[in-house]
């Protein structure tokens, strides 16, 4: 019963939102502030070549590109410079690397950035991140208005043949479906900076990163610290969607680093409140398993029927909520392997937060 009130009240919730929507045809109200769009980029040359122009070449009337260059040792600068020929709107800086801490150099590059735009709205994504549409400005800010301040936007891994894609993808797919749900309750907690977007008054009316400025990581601290009920939304229409290229390991530990960072700081209960379905997963599991066994040696078969039955019918309902949420939001489609990941998808998060935990000591 835990497994079924998570799914229906919050899994299925942002699939169910966009469908209402859908069918209520829905239109959005234009407001078209002047965006910038801000990007920290350390080292990722071959990422910014393939997915910045989908950024620069956006439908939208008034907007700038602001590339922060943290400290990067190849090609960014150059490459930079070459696109700004054909892209007035494009501006870049240059942050020289520091081995110092005691500021996080990429809550540095994101200062730099927002303090150099000239937008009212800052909209963010990453390098390795690009819009599935030139559509993807116009559909997030379409869900800013006057009593709108945040936009919390979604973000799928694309796919590859990796064992580690797979699992992210679906730990991904897990994530933005609390953080949306949660935001479309009425209780927002935090987003990803590869699809978010705020006022800029709100930045500096919060003094910034002021508060957490001793953390390494942690930029979604902000994010947790500005949305409140009244003043954040979502951004789910398909246009809105951010594709973010997932072949290294070492970029979905960087991203869980980050998290496992920032939930430290939220003030939200949220991600308690989650672990409590992930870890009732295998009180389910384990539940059918025994009474399997239970059922098998008092050779009680009614007893073993029910068992299956319970372990068919589950699943078949999770499968259907689950996988018709999942092929909207381009995270694939989960059919036996779904108990796969719902067994190991806990423990890479418990291995990533206790890796995490080992090294503040």
């Amino acid at each position: 019963f835990i497994q079924l009130f998570f799914l229906i009240n919050y899994y299925r919730k942002p699939y169910a939102y966009i469908r209402k929507r859908e069918k209520d045809n829905y239109q959005p109200i234009y407001f078209k502030p002047k965006v910038s769009v801000i990007i920290a980029s350390e080292n990722e040359a071959n990422e910014l070549v393939t997915n910045l122009p989908a950024i620069l070449s956006q439908d939208y009337p008034d907007f700038e590109v602001i590339v922060v260059n943290n400290g990067s040792t190849d090609e960014t600068d150059e490459l930079l410079q070459s696109l700004t020929l054909n892209n007035p709107h494009l501006y870049h800086t240059y942050l020289p690397y520091s081995n110092d801490k005691a500021f996080g150099r990429q809550k540095l590059a994101l200062t730099i950035g927002i303090k150099a735009a000239k937008g009212d709205v800052l909209l963010f994504t990453e390098p390795y991140s690009k819009p599935v549409s030139n559509q993807w400005i116009l559909s997030m800010i379409n869900e800013m208005s006057d009593q709108k301040d945040v936009v919390l936007g979604y973000s799928f891994f694309t796919e590859t043949e990796k064992f580690f894609n797979r699992v992210a993808r679906f730990d991904n797919y897990i994530f933005s479906m609390q953080y949306l749900s949660m935001a479309l309750k009425g209780k927002p907690y935090t987003g990803t900076y590869r699809n978010v977007a705020f006022r800029k008054q709100l930045f500096f009316d919060n003094k910034g990163f002021a508060s957490f400025l001793n953390l390494e990581n942690g930029e979604d601290v902000f994010i947790n610290q500005i949305v409140t009920e009244s003043n954040t939304t979502v951004a789910i229409s398909s246009d809105s969607f951010v594709e973010t290229t997932m072949t290294r390991f070492s970029l979905w530990r960087k991203l869980k680093k980050s998290y496992s960072i920032a939930k430290s700081f939220y003030k939200s209960s949220a991600p308690a409140f989650f672990y409590i379905e992930a870890y009732n997963r295998y009180f389910y599991y384990l539940g059918l398993i025994l009474l399997c066994v239970y059922g098998g040696i008092i050779q009680h078969w009614a007893l073993l029927g029910i068992a299956v039955f319970l372990f068919l019918v589950g699943l078949i309902i999770q499968q259907i909520i689950i996988n018709k949420s999942a092929r909207y939001f381009r995270s694939g489609k989960f059919y036996f392997s779904l108990i796969v990941m719902d067994i190991i998808q806990p423990l890479y998060n418990l291995r990533f937060r206790t890796r995490q935990k080992k090294g503040r000591r």
